[in-house]
């Protein structure tokens, strides 16, 4: 269909004016256009933006949203202005060459074409590039880079190793086909005895980073001995260099177990390596003159320290000569039979007294032994046995009494208490005049007149005997009446 979507629009609405002739058409109550289907209408919205829009455009905004897929590597974010809004899509191929993280709020130039996603019905911008405003990419990149590993200590002071005074073996790790690795080898070669090995490797270019760092792990897992490992490479513009900014690398160096010197680029450059490394040199040549800075002056150290070791052993011969000549005028070596009769006398002083201590120790110990013995004899068993047997008799004593004592308490007791059980038996107090009659029928005891009717019989018990009886009337005097 040619023509772009509103030139379709304006000739739908002029057929609707006219018929295929261009005659003025009267709408038909009963007659409606043909109805688009939404795929139809959207490819024809497609084609008019790609007929309004070129084909590549660029764009400025702030970036809003940025997500990169995980599975994918796609990157979708956002650009938004003051007045407007447009989302934007970037292939993975595209967001890996990407040299800087794009951040919420960085203000770029993204660069591609407008399209249409159907499945969602909106207008998308699909990025080949992105630029940040004001500053270079890599520039860009490099401060993300320097921030990200200065937040986690690895350009701090203390992280860095100590330089060897006398480094004998050296690597150089560059490339062998640049001018850098003649400029240190130039230095080098002035000391003769060293062991210097080049590690060849592309110091530009796609995939030098990880060269490079492949060296570098390459080198900490070698048995070799290594005591320096030079990085180096000569001056070039911030793209020329921009290996030696890439995150492995200076990741790479950190995690060496020897020392690493960087001499890369000119004086002004400074890169992330230069960081990280254990020294920054500005060039490869001072890069070199600083792994020999003690070598050079090593002659001229040796020769004054062997300067002062001839002095410091004259000086010491002269105080030997001295203590000779002074021992050679002792009293010993003039009249030594004079000192071997004195040390004689000394030592039979020394046995006069190891006798005398002898014996009085013996002594000692002899009357320690004999109080012991008294103690022990004092503490035989037998003598406790004895005290313990007449400890017994005693208590057996005192048992005996106290038993005899307690049974005379508890008879006369028993017996005070048979004269009470005695006094007052019911015979003894029978015998004293008192009677006690009983109902012979039931053989319960007559307490009360009301107990008895006339007709019963009544058994009287006396001391002696007893009487039966009949009652003939209850009706009795009560007693002391």
């Amino acid at each position: 269909m040619a023509g772009s979507f509103w030139d379709f629009q304006q000739n739908m609405a002029k057929g609707r004016r006219t018929g295929e002739s261009g005659a003025p058409v009267r709408p038909h109550a009963g007659r409606s256009d043909k109805p688009l289907t939404v795929s139809q209408l959207t490819q024809r919205i497609d084609k008019a933006i790609r007929g309004g829009v070129p084909a590549k455009v660029c764009v400025r905004g702030e970036v809003s949203n940025f997500k990169l897929h995980g599975s994918s590597g796609h990157a979708y974010f956002t650009l938004k202005d003051p007045g407007a809004c447009i989302d934007c899509v970037m292939w993975r191929d595209d967001a890996a060459g990407l040299r800087f993280e794009p951040t919420d709020g960085l203000e770029l130039i993204a660069t591609g074409g407008v399209r249409v996603f159907a499945q969602k019905g909106r207008y998308q911008l699909y990025v080949s590039t992105l630029a940040p405003l004001g500053q270079g990419a890599l520039e860009l990149a490099r401060q993300q880079i320097q921030a990200k590993l200065a937040a986690e200590g690895l350009f701090d002071a203390d992280r860095k190793k100590p330089l060897p005074r006398y480094p004998r073996h050296i690597v150089l790790v560059t490339s062998s086909q640049t001018a850098a690795v003649a400029d240190m080898l130039k230095v080098l070669r002035r000391f003769p005895f060293l062991h210097v090995r080049v590690y060849h490797v592309p110091v530009q270019g796609d995939g030098s980073a990880e060269r490079i760092a492949e060296a570098l792990a390459h080198l900490r897992r070698v048995k070799d001995p290594i005591d320096l490992v030079l990085l180096g490479r000569g001056g070039g513009s911030l793209e020329d260099l921009w290996e030696f900014n890439e995150e492995v690398v200076a990741r790479a160096i950190a995690a060496s177990r020897v020392p690493v010197i960087t001499g890369i680029g000119h004086e002004i450059d400074v890169s992330i390596a230069d960081l990280v490394a254990d020294h920054h040199a500005h060039t490869p040549t001072e890069a070199a003159q600083v792994a020999t800075a003690h070598w050079r002056g090593a002659r001229e150290l040796i020769d004054s320290s062997a300067t002062r070791l001839a002095r410091e052993l004259r000086t010491i011969l002269r105080h030997a000569r001295q203590r000779l000549g002074e021992i050679e005028r002792h009293e010993v070596f003039r009249r030594p039979l004079d000192r071997v009769n004195q040390l004689r006398q000394v030592l039979d002083e020394r046995e006069r007294l190891l006798t005398q201590v002898t014996a009085e120790r013996l002594r000692r110990a002899g009357d320690r032994v004999a109080g012991m013995d008294v103690r022990l004899r004092e503490r035989h068993p037998r003598h406790r046995l004895m005290l313990e047997q007449q400890r017994v008799a005693g208590l057996a004593d005192r048992l005996t009494r106290a038993a005899a004592q307690a049974v005379a308490v508890q008879c006369r007791r028993i017996d005070l208490l048979g004269a009470r059980l005695h006094a007052i038996n019911p015979a003894e107090v029978l015998k004293r005049g008192y009677s006690l009659t009983t109902s012979k029928k039931s053989g319960q005891v007559i307490r009360d007149p009301s107990e008895v009717k006339p007709g019963d019989l009544l058994v009287t018990r006396l001391a002696n005997g007893q009487i039966e009886s009949r009652v003939e009337d209850a009706r009795q005097l009560r007693l002391f009446e």
